[in-house]
């Protein structure tokens, strides 16, 4: 069927897909690189075995050698082998390393793996000085401590790959040069590359679809850059069928971001369509203009000219870079921002939270993204930094809430029962007696840090008073705030109630009225569940029924923190998602 016999449906698709190709296609064609199967040795028993289905041999990865694959080997990795290195050879990699990272070792704390530093970090360890051992990054005013620099948004594409390796091994980018090696994890980086956590292909399906700036309802954009930072083209190898993709919702191909300057204005978020008997200059109303009918229309340059751009893209833009994909580090500059990029987003703890409750046994090391190891060359009263050199599985739920977060309403805040501040409960604490009006470099610092402008006239514009903001809880009748503020935010508990707005108990009775006291009290029982289990254990199911009756006794009179029920008895993320 050709386009001209084609349903109006089917053809309204095809028109809008030509006008988007046209738009983006010719600008982009000289950025982008586009990811192909690697060139590899493949015979031709193996051509029908997992690397002909894109998932490398753990013994065998056989990564591309090729300079212009958007991840090449360099040749000196291509044959290592980590796995069959003695002790020896290992030491000499760390020698000069642990002359100033005294007390570090290995990040998989497991004595039968022989890795040394510069397996991982590269750099030099055969060398006296900090100046010859370390790599130089490209942007060095930006990276004027060893840790991650605050909103550092795309700075990692303009950076070098042996950069990006030193400061973290498990950046995407640079991953199957460190972690993808043989033996190592090479399947498991091939297949984070692409994954919805990287690619944040979700976000841009639904906000290009929904306000109509594509119309394709299955996902086609994603997120992906090569080792040298170039935007990539990620393909599913071999093309997936019709069935896989109407009912397992695989994709087959996603395409890098448009530039929003060249990108379709006309959507349902914007009053610049076509039409009109002018064009106004921003910020000048036409006093005449009829209400509800605009007469505003395109530039006369055409589109993405003057003040004709997509919102849509703008917005979600801002939004992912405010709220990044693994592919980029977090923000680093709150309680709750803390993280890495790549696999040690996850892998690699750092303090966001100080409640027992999200943070397990790392509630301890506070939420200031501080470290605490013992390394004498880590400064400790830095914001950061992990909290140590280890690799672990055991991801508390505080680390995935620093991307899960966003929006602030649902997503992960619904697990553990917190949404937005409203900007106006107990209002004589989150602002000032007098009216605050910033001056524009403070309206600026506070919307870096704070999107809501409501921030700078409060006392939310101030880092001090947000990184504690948990110490007015003992003031606080009417809400709980939580110890994690990305971007800046404040979160608080939510509290079962009546149909009328009354706090109930885990019974459904009437608790009287809110104190500070009853409210704590709620915010704090999974923890007493938590040590009535670690205390007691029960091979019989009937008596474990007949004492968690007795527990909840406690309960009565205490309001209840809505929470699912998993995060309530102790249940983290990874308890049900790690695979």
């Amino acid at each position: 069927m050709d386009v001209a016999k084609a349903p109006a449906s089917a053809r309204s698709v095809a028109w809008g897909l030509a006008v988007f190709a046209a738009l983006v296609g010719g600008p982009l064609a000289f950025s982008l690189v586009y990811a192909q199967p690697p060139v590899a040795k493949m015979s031709v028993a193996n051509a029908s075995g997992s690397a002909a289905y894109g998932l490398r041999d753990p013994r065998e990865p056989d990564w591309s050698t090729d300079p212009n694959d958007p991840f090449p080997m360099p040749l000196e990795f291509a044959s290592v082998k980590l796995m069959e290195q003695t002790a020896g050879e290992a030491h000499l990699k760390s020698s000069g390393c642990i002359v100033c990272h005294q007390t570090v070792g290995d990040p998989h704390c497991k004595p039968t793996l022989r890795i040394g530093c510069t397996d991982c970090h590269g750099g030099n360890a055969n060398c006296a000085t900090k100046e010859s051992a370390h790599v130089r990054p490209r942007q060095p005013h930006l990276w004027p401590t060893s840790a991650n620099p605050v909103r550092s948004y795309t700075l990692l594409n303009h950076e070098s790959p042996e950069f990006i390796r030193f400061v973290n091994p498990g950046d995407f980018r640079i991953a199957h040069i460190s972690c993808g090696t043989s033996g190592c994890h090479p399947k498991e980086v091939q297949t984070n590359r692409k994954q919805i956590m990287s690619t944040g292909c979700m976000l841009w399906g639904s906000a290009a679809y929904n306000n109509g700036t594509l119309p394709v309802k299955r996902a086609v954009l994603g997120e992906a850059y090569g080792m040298n930072g170039a935007p990539l083209r990620l393909k599913t190898w071999p093309p997936p069928s019709d069935e896989e993709i109407e009912k397992k919702g695989v994709v087959p191909y996603l395409d890098p971001l448009p530039r929003f300057e060249i990108s379709q204005p006309g959507n349902v978020l914007r009053i610049f369509e076509p039409g009109g008997r002018f064009s106004p200059e921003i910020g000048i109303p036409e006093r005449l203009e009829e209400p509800g009918r605009p007469r505003t229309r395109l530039s006369i340059r055409g589109l993405g000219t003057q003040n004709r751009t997509d919102p849509v893209l703008v917005s979600a833009t801002k939004t992912r870079l405010f709220d990044p994909t693994l592919n980029f580090l977090g923000t680093n500059d709150n309680p709750g921002d803390y993280r890495s990029s790549g696999c040690s987003a996850c892998h690699v703890v750092y303090a966001n939270d100080r409640s027992p409750i999200h943070s397990g046994p790392f509630a301890k090391f506070g939420n200031r993204g501080m470290s605490s190891s013992t390394d004498p060359a880590i400064p400790k009263n830095e914001s950061g930094h992990p909290i140590d050199h280890k690799f672990t599985n055991s991801i508390p739920v505080s680390q995935c809430m620093v991307c899960h977060v966003h929006p602030g309403t649902n997503v992960m805040n619904s697990y553990i029962g917190y949404q937005w501040y409203d900007e106006e409960t107990h209002a004589e604490l989150m602002y000032p007696e007098k009216q605050k009006n910033p001056t524009s470099e403070e309206l600026i610092r506070s919307m870096l840090r704070n999107p809501n402008e409501s921030a700078a006239r409060g006392n939310l514009s101030n880092p001090a008073f947000v990184n504690d903001l948990v110490q007015l809880n003992p003031r606080m009748s009417k809400q709980q705030f939580g110890d994690f503020h990305s971007h800046g935010w404040a979160f608080r508990a939510v509290f079962k109630k009546d149909r009328v707005g009354n706090l109930i108990d885990h019974a459904g009775k009437f608790v009287g009225p809110p104190t500070p006291e009853k409210l704590a009290a709620a915010t704090q029982w999974p923890n007493e569940a938590r040590d009535f289990h670690q205390q007691y254990r029960f091979d019989d199911p009937h008596a474990a029924r007949h004492a968690e009756s007795k527990l909840n006794v406690s309960r009565d009179g205490t309001p209840v923190h809505l929470m699912d029920i998993h995060m309530e008895k102790g249940m983290h993320c990874v308890d049900c998602h790690f695979s």
